[in-house]
């Protein structure tokens, strides 16, 4: 009967379409990209920060190692920076 075939291996891997692991991983990086901002630095240790809104904030050398320091508990503060907005950073500095 016809609904009792199987494919064989090599059909099987001429067979196109489906979500692979590579699809399922490249999915996640962009998700978590979407999810944080950019950090770029000049040589003097400034910054300019596009959050994930696309909105960008510059900061001295001295605003950003303060700002880093109020998250520095986590063991990787830019990683959590990257995921707030500058105007949330702007108030936290504000504040300090």
């Amino acid at each position: 009967m016809e609904k009792d075939r199987k494919l064989s291996e090599n059909e099987l891997e001429q067979v196109s379409g489906g979500w692979s692991e590579e699809d399922e991983r490249k999915l996640r990086e962009e998700k978590e990209r979407s999810l944080h901002g950019k950090i770029v630095r000049d040589m003097f240790g400034n910054v300019t920060f596009t959050d994930k809104t696309g909105v960008t904030g510059t900061y001295t050398a001295d605003q950003w190692n303060k700002l880093r320091s109020q998250w520095a508990y986590t063991g990787n503060p830019e990683y959590y920076m990257e995921t707030i907005n500058v105007s949330e950073l702007n108030g936290v500095l504000a504040g300090l």
